[in-house]
């Protein structure tokens, strides 16, 4: 028979891991509301091993729903986390791993609709269209900062929207990697369609810049009046955009 002495420390133990390997995830959610002031959240499903959140909002942000599959190797300190986004605004996967202090994401795959992004760009309110895929292999953050960090992001099917209708720009890129582990560089280019882009964009934490060339590939008056509301356009229909601010590359100009 099973001593008393042993039931003692047996059935808590017992209901511990019965605990935590059904730990709902509503429960877990109470405990991480602290953390995430900004975010709200209609109604959340599963346990925290393997989850589903609907209505995700932070921020004013909609996310929609939020897939989660957290390895319970977490119960030693080692958080493993795949993660699935599926709103209005974007959908997107990845994986997540911390150790020590850092993050490390994998295979980070994002799709932005533009058209729902809450922005316009120059005064006469352009908004945006088009789709916005974004490609990370691999990323490393530590501190907030991503000191390794190579990836994609392309905007397909690029188009500005005024009050005349869209106007097509084409495919445009930009080629994403870190430099010594404290500055994000980027390479503009695009595809050979109706915008020609070209230039670079850099950011630190002591400040950012950006110097990028666009142009209308031909003679087309509507891609034309769309660049001049972005700025001054050169005699041959070039807009050069220098821009940079931050506590040591100065205000934006």
């Amino acid at each position: 028979m099973i001593r008393v002495r042993t039931l003692v420390w047996l059935l808590p133990l017992l209901a511990a891991i019965i605990l935590v390997a059904f730990f709902p995830a509503s429960w877990a959610w109470r405990l991480a509301r602290a953390h995430a002031s900004g975010m709200q959240v209609e109604a959340v499903h599963g346990s925290v091993w393997n989850g589903r959140a609907e209505g995700v909002v932070y921020d004013g942000i909609p996310f929609g729903e939020v897939h989660w599959a957290l390895s319970r190797v977490a119960l030693f300190g080692r958080v493993r986390l795949d993660l699935h986004l599926d709103g209005p605004l974007l959908q997107g996967r990845g994986y997540f791993e911390r150790r020590d202090d850092a993050v490390i994401g994998e295979r980070l795959h994002a799709v932005v609709h533009a058209q729902a992004l809450p922005v316009t760009i120059g005064s006469p309110g352009l908004r945006p269209m088009g789709e916005v895929v974004v490609d990370i292999p691999r990323l490393r953050v530590r501190g907030r900062w991503p000191e390794q960090l190579d990836g994609t992001v392309t905007w397909s099917q690029a188009a500005l929207v005024d009050a005349q209708g869209p106007v097509a720009l084409g495919t445009l890129r930009a080629r994403l990697h870190e430099r010594a582990a404290t500055t994000l560089e980027a390479q503009l280019s695009d595809d050979g369609g109706p915008l020609a882009l070209s230039g670079q964009a850099q950011a630190s934490l002591l400040g950012w810049r950006l110097d990028a060339r666009l142009q209308a590939r031909s003679n087309a008056p509507r891609l034309r009046q769309v660049l001049s509301h972005l700025g001054t356009l050169q005699q041959d229909g070039t807009l050069i955009v220098r821009r940079e601010g931050g506590a040591v590359m100065g205000a934006a100009r």
